[in-house]
């Protein structure tokens, strides 16, 4: 199957803006590449990476793994309504600078030509993003798929989740028409899928905060303080608007940035050879994902949610289940990146399982654009005549490393690694 070449458009949008960081890990990784600063929206790096196979005596017999949906377009149309409403109030108003009509112009043949009509859906780049990912997994554990092992494949029932399930198991079936796959988007498995949606039948006594900008992180930090301590929106407003208070009517200055801000870097999601990330100054942008990330901290890493544990009982429930089956086997899960960032960070894979001692640490250690569109993780089961079952992490192609002793290189013993899942 032939896909059309997308993926060059983003390295051209890169270089929009070249951003001089103090020397910090964060600050240094969006310096490289300030599309990081899009946290979630950022795309799959595809990219070589190293593949280790199993121990001598020990054979892939199961692979577990968990993908977010591909490249998508803004949520919902009211996210649209908060950047580009705001501004073409202005606009009709007279109330934009000369930079904000220039913001004008761009954001609305952007949205007329790309956006209109496809709220929430997947992207062209989002279908070719699971496509090759799956041939990649299939590549990197070519010995273990001539096995012909049967393949599961479960999607939340939401369209960008099911349509990226497809493209990944035409990728696989392209790779062995042979292999035998099963697709499936049922209400079902949500509570494997994505246990916190409030459509899960299973969901129990799930405390479901009532809003983003109410929450209280672990240490007691108030967002509100948390933002207004990095980010000064009222000066960024007041390049775009004649009166920086104009947005204050909508939804507030505030939300006006933070939305323009998601619809600025989600345009490297839809294939756009548009840009608006000239806008923005580099501290801006890596002050803007500070904020951002905290945010996706909350609502997806231990100790400040564990609403997403269920997801995480059931893999190692389907992975016993499989290895005891004794047959080779693919369970795939197509869902959301609130839990694939749970997931690692509740395995602890890559020092996401480090708790900082205050909110400000946060970015030192965890950083939202490794789950990026499309993000992917697969745990790949091994086993030896006697029975002793290693596992590695892969996330994102790379071998992650996990909190324990690795019986050799990225491959841990199976019962020391379930010891450490949370109850």
């Amino acid at each position: 199957m032939r896909l059309p070449r997308l993926l060059p458009i983003l390295a051209g949008m890169a270089l929009s803006v070249i951003p001089v960081f103090a020397q910090t890990p964060a600050r240094d990784a969006i310096a490289e590449d300030v599309l990081r600063a899009g946290g979630v929206y950022y795309m799959y790096p595809f990219k070589a990476h190293k593949v280790t196979p199993p121990p001598k005596g020990y054979k892939t017999v199961y692979l577990s793994h968990y993908g977010r949906h591909g490249a998508r377009y803004l949520l919902n149309e009211t996210q649209y309504e908060r950047s580009l409403g705001v501004l073409r109030d202005a606009h009709e108003k007279g109330a934009l600078t000369d930079t904000g009509e220039k913001i004008w112009e761009t954001a609305s043949a952007y949205f007329e030509e790309t956006c209109k009509f496809r709220a929430g859906d997947l992207t062209p780049l989002g279908f070719e993003q699971h496509y090759r990912i799956a041939q990649d997994i299939y590549r990197d554990n070519k010995a273990f798929f001539k096995q012909h092992p049967a393949v599961t494949a479960g999607a939340t029932q939401v369209p960008r989740c099911i349509v990226s399930m497809a493209a990944f198991c035409q990728g696989l079936a392209a790779m062995d028409p042979k292999l035998s796959i099963y697709e499936n988007a049922s209400r079902f498995d949500l509570d494997e899928l994505n246990p916190h949606a409030k459509e899960n039948p299973r969901r129990e006594n799930v405390q479901m905060e009532e809003g983003r900008y109410k929450r209280t992180d672990p240490w007691g930090t108030k967002l509100g303080g948390f933002i207004d301590a990095r980010v000064d929106y009222k000066a960024i407003a007041s390049r775009i608007f004649k009166d920086p208070d104009f947005p204050r009517p909508y939804r507030g200055t505030r939300a006006f940035v933070t939305d323009f801000y998601d619809l600025v870097f989600n345009m490297q999601c839809t294939g756009t050879q548009r840009s608006l990330l000239w806008f923005f100054t580099p501290e801006e942008c890596y002050k803007l994902w500070e904020v951002n990330n905290y945010i996706h901290y909350m609502e997806a890493a231990p100790p400040a949610t564990m609403r997403d544990l269920p997801a995480l009982h059931h893999l190692v429930a389907d992975a016993d289940a499989a290895l005891a089956a004794g047959k080779p086997a693919v369970r795939l899960r197509f869902g959301h990146d609130t839990c694939l960032l749970f997931l690692v960070s509740a395995l602890g894979a890559d020092g996401f399982g480090i708790v900082p001692d205050s909110a400000d640490g946060i970015s030192d250690t965890w950083f939202n654009w490794r789950a990026p569109m499309a993000a992917t993780f697969y745990l790949a089961f091994c086993r030896n005549k006697q029975g002793d079952v290693l596992v590695k992490l892969v996330w994102n192609g790379d071998e992650a490393t996990l909190p324990l002793q690795p019986v050799s290189g990225p491959w841990y013993r199976w019962e020391e690694v379930k010891a450490r899942i949370p109850r």
